[in-house]
């Protein structure tokens, strides 16, 4: 274990020290910062920092890598939601992995293996990634019920892409509990299927004229069970440890014009019975002239509670590189109802 450490930081320094021996070695950093508020006594100040870096080793591999950086001013969440109102809020960490391996193309297909979390493929559309909200970016049918490889997590596994002219088929093999440590038991580095289970993931999409299409499933085997809220509790039984779990989803992002796109969502999970069940939700998102707004509504359903929530929001680029973003959400569960809102500001370089 320590021998494949070493070799992941060395993959690390090689990328971020080449630029004078390589020029089309790449470096980009991504500063996201966004004020939360619930309009009465609560505020809170969000950060995040994210690297990313490119080596070509030849022609058709590259070494990857990707750090975050997460830090904010209040311990608590200013909202009890089943959902999480913001996508970038997590618990303070000076430095984590998201991305680190070596990515090989040819022809058609993209195949990497390495250090990876689902946010890098799944879930990330051109709709859907204006939303701040984090069911936008993943479905509780997924992140809610097991501890995966989701933002803030990563973990060791194996991606593959083929891209065709209106199709793209992907899949993933991961191992089925996400970390964030560099050293113990809980580091990213870790691969034991026997404990932490696997998780697969397979999308089929499609486009054509400006519109999306997405279908995908996720198969989950004998990963520790999770509560509603993510947490992890070792499972007792043997048997427990080796049921298969199913999560199924679709949506779709349709051109009703040049300027206005209707999305819409819906998964479900036939297997589980103590977490997210299902979820749906749709919006639209609209251009005006170089800015972007959206409106968007879901709802979870858990199998003690449910929760609706809406987001309005409107993107403006400014500072060249940046953009400023105000968003309001609206959010109501079975035990409180919430106003939140967000100032967020993005720059990258």
């Amino acid at each position: 274990m320590q021998i494949k450490k070493q070799i992941m930081l060395g993959v690390m320094m090689v990328v971020a020290t080449g630029n004078h021996r390589l020029e089309a070695q790449e470096f980009g950093l991504t500063y996201t910062t966004e004020l939360q508020t619930d309009f009465r006594k609560g505020s809170n100040w969000v950060n995040l920092l994210r690297s990313d870096f490119s080596f070509p080793i030849t022609r058709q591999m590259e070494l990857k890598a990707a750090t975050i950086s997460v830090a904010r001013t209040r311990e608590e969440r200013l909202a009890d939601d089943l959902q999480t109102f913001s996508n970038i809020e997590e618990e303070n960490i000076p430095l984590a992995l998201a991305v680190c391996g070596a990515e090989w193309h040819t022809g058609k297909s993209t195949f990497f293996v390495g250090i990876r979390n689902l946010n890098e493929d799944y879930f990330a559309s051109p709709c859907t990634s204006l939303f701040t909200n984090s069911s936008c970016g993943i479905f509780p049918t997924l992140s809610a019920n097991y501890p995966i490889a989701n933002y803030p997590l990563a973990s060791v596994g194996i991606d593959y892409k083929l891209t065709l002219e209106h199709w793209e088929v992907e899949t993933s093999l991961y191992n089925g509990t996400g970390y964030r440590m560099w050293a113990g038991r809980e580091n990213v580095f870790r691969v034991c299927p026997a404990t932490d289970g696997i998780l697969s993931v397979t999308s089929i999409n499609y486009r054509k004229n400006g519109s999306n299409y997405y279908m995908g499933f996720a198969l989950r085997s004998g990963l520790p069970v999770g509560d509603e809220n993510g947490n992890k509790t070792q499972a007792s039984a043997p048997e427990t440890q080796r049921q298969l779990n199913t999560v199924i989803w679709t949506y779709a992002e349709q051109r009703l014009s040049s300027r206005v796109y209707a999305l819409c969502q819906y998964s479900f999970n036939p297997t589980e019975k103590n977490g997210c069940r299902s979820y749906a939700g749709a919006g639209l998102v609209w251009h005006c002239g170089k800015t972007e707004g959206g409106a968007f509504a879901d709802y979870a359903d858990f199998s003690s509670e449910h929760e609706w929530a809406a987001e309005l929001t409107w993107k403006v680029p400014c500072l060249k590189h940046g953009y400023l973003q105000p968003t309001l959400h609206l959010i109501r569960n079975s035990h409180e109802s919430k106003v939140i809102g967000l100032l967020r500001l993005g720059y990258f370089i």
